[in-house]
């Protein structure tokens, strides 16, 4: 036996006091819900409003905002030949939380005489603003604010390590030729290269609260935070150093 549920909610990266704001909002759903005339309609609606507290939950951490979220509910057949419970069902998470965006699973009791248990499933779809390519971008592209937006999609799919702010994407470098209209994750970005084999850079060393530069050869491509060989063009030597921006490597150690 299967129930749907939908809700939306809306939070605001800035604003923290509104997403606690749903702890209410949650109790007034349930106070307004009609009164149960079976132990089916108890069942459902008890693990309805768990499952949107567990969704809600994770929410608030992961500071989503503007999400829906639809359950399917799966509740045995057999339920229907259970009596209502003359007391509150109780109802246990046997599940652990970090599974709640693909599968949730309740365990709901009738406790006292002629009380009955029931293992209840839900399934969310849970739709989050998540950033999208506008067009096809290709390999090895910067991207710029042009380049995306964001549009609704249901995380609970699990696909990667998904991205929902257009600041962790601008400025990155596509690893392969992105399709619009599909969610980005991590894995598809990196750094741009900020040094090129055989580009003149500038070395920069650190020592004893003094900083100075020399000209140099980078004998390798690479981004930000990478370490790289470069040439001092004076010297000749071969040196190790931290790619810092572009055409910038400070130094690490040095070697004949």
């Amino acid at each position: 036996m299967r129930s749907l549920f939908t809700r939306r909610k809306t939070f605001f990266r800035m604003a923290v006091t509104l997403a606690f704001a749903s702890t209410p909002a949650l109790t007034a759903f349930a106070a307004t819900q009609p009164v149960q005339h079976s132990a089916r309609e108890q069942i459902n609606a008890l693990v309805l409003s768990a499952a949107s507290r567990q969704i809600d939950a994770l929410a608030q951490k992961a500071r989503w905002h503007d999400y829906r979220y639809t359950f399917n509910v799966f509740i045995p057949s057999a339920v229907a030949n259970d009596p209502l419970c003359p007391s509150a069902p109780r109802i246990n998470a046997a599940s652990p939380a970090q599974t709640a965006l693909s599968r949730m699973n309740f365990e709901v009791n009738c406790p006292g005489n002629g009380g009955w248990k029931v293992n209840v499933s839900v399934r969310p779809d849970v739709y989050v603003p998540v950033v999208m390519p506008k067009s096809l971008i290709q390999r090895d592209t910067v991207i710029s604010a042009d380049d995306v937006q964001l549009k609704k999609y249901d995380i609970s799919s699990g696909r990667g390590e998904l991205l929902m702010d257009l600041s962790d994407v601008v400025g990155l470098t596509s690893k392969r030729t992105l399709q619009p209209g599909k969610p980005l994750t991590r894995a598809q970005l990196q750094e741009p290269l900020l040094v090129k084999r055989d580009q003149p850079v500038t070395i920069v060393t650190h020592m004893g609260g003094i900083t100075a530069s020399m000209p140099g050869v980078a004998l390798k491509n690479g981004r930000k935070g990478e370490v790289i060989k470069i040439r001092n063009a004076t010297s000749q030597r071969i040196i190790s150093g931290v790619v810092d921006d572009s055409g910038v490597v400070t130094t690490l150690t040095s070697v004949q």
